[in-house]
Formats: C-alpha cells, sequence, structure tokens
C-alpha cells in the first residue's frame, strides 16, 4: 500500500513538473541521484566524468520527462535512460579509441608474474595497449558483459538482474567476448 501512495506522489509530482512546475524536479534529482551515480561509476571511475555523465543523464531525464508514460515506476524508466546514456558514452569512448577507466592501472602488471627487469615495464605498456585495442573492437554487448565480470567483477546474477538478460546469454556474450580478445590478440601479436 505504501509503494501505491509513493508511486502515485512521483506521478503527481512529475505531472506537476511537466506542467511547468520545475521545481519539483529537485525532489526527483535528491531521491535517485545515488542510483544513477551507482551507475555510472560502472563505466567511468573518474569523480569529474562521473559528475559530468550524472547532470547529462539528469538534464536528458528533463528534458524527456513528457515520454515518461507512467506504465513503470520511474526508478525503472530513469535506471533504463541513465544506462543507455552510460552505454552510449562507452561507444563513443571507445570508438575514438580513447582510454578510460576499463581496466584497473595495475591489470596488466599483476597478470604477468615475471621477474622484474629493465624492459618489463615497456612490455606491460605494450601489453595494456594492445589489450586496450582488442576491447575496442569488440561488439559492444559483448565488451559491456565482458568488463562487468572482468573488471567491475560482477555476478552473472546481478549483471542479468540490471540488463534484463538471461545468465545463460551472459555466459554466452562473455565466452565469445573471450574468444574474439584472444583472436584479436593473437592477430595483433602475430602481425
Amino acid at each position: 500500500m505504501a509503494e501505491t501512495a509513493q508511486k502515485d506522489s512521483e506521478f503527481n509530482l512529475i505531472k506537476d513538473i511537466t506542467s511547468g512546475n520545475g521545481k519539483g524536479y529537485r525532489v526527483l534529482v535528491e531521491r535517485y541521484s545515488a542510483m544513477v551515480f551507482h551507475i555510472i561509476r560502472r563505466f567511468e571511475k573518474d569523480e569529474d566524468e562521473a559528475e559530468e555523465l550524472g547532470q547529462q543523464i539528469f538534464v536528458k531525464a528533463y528534458e524527456n520527462l513528457h515520454q515518461f508514460d507512467m506504465k513503470s515506476t520511474f526508478s525503472t524508466w530513469l535506471y533504463r535512460l541513465a544506462m543507455n546514456h552510460c552505454r552510449d558514452y562507452a561507444k563513443n569512448i571507445r570508438r575514438g579509441n580513447k582510454n578510460f577507466s576499463e581496466l584497473a592501472p595495475d591489470f596488466v602488471e599483476n597478470s604477468l608474474s615475471e621477474e622484474h627487469t629493465p624492459y618489463l615495464g615497456l612490455e606491460m605498456n605494450e601489453w595494456k595497449r594492445l589489450l586496450d585495442t582488442a576491447i575496442a573492437k569488440l561488439s559492444a554487448d559483448y565488451a559491456e558483459v565482458f568488463l562487468w565480470k572482468y573488471r567491475d567483477g560482477l555476478s552473472y546474477e546481478v549483471i542479468s538482474q540490471q540488463t534484463g538478460i538471461s545468465v545463460s546469454a551472459l555466459k554466452v556474450r562473455v565466452h565469445r567476448a573471450r574468444k574474439e580478445l584472444k583472436a584479436q590478440l593473437d592477430k595483433q601479436v602475430s602481425s
């Protein structure tokens, strides 16, 4: 019963905002900013970039609020909008071949078990470059799930809940991503 009352209250607030009372939007921003920033941090670790993305998402939500059909909860609508915005952001970064926090800075270092030699740093940088290039060439569907699994350490169950994609389909995507990555790396190393 309390959920229905909150949902009705939210719908009334949204109707009020779309009728011209923009001040009420602050309530929605305060209520859902933690959820939005949780989503953003899966795509971008840099605080300044994360804040910029957050502002973009809330502006986009405000501008598109008239499209909210009130058939689902506002949080579901905002979640989808934020995920799509972050996915587009990640795709644009990859297409531009720019670095973003896809991998932890020490990913390659931790992956190598050799003793430190004068050339190890150069070798690690080269492997990181090759890996970044290979990840950038993955399809967005494969790259996103692969990064959530291996960069962010999310379980298939959590990813499934976030995306609405079945666990078995996610496993297939990760398997295909690993296969594509291996082929890309083999191709880069042999050329």
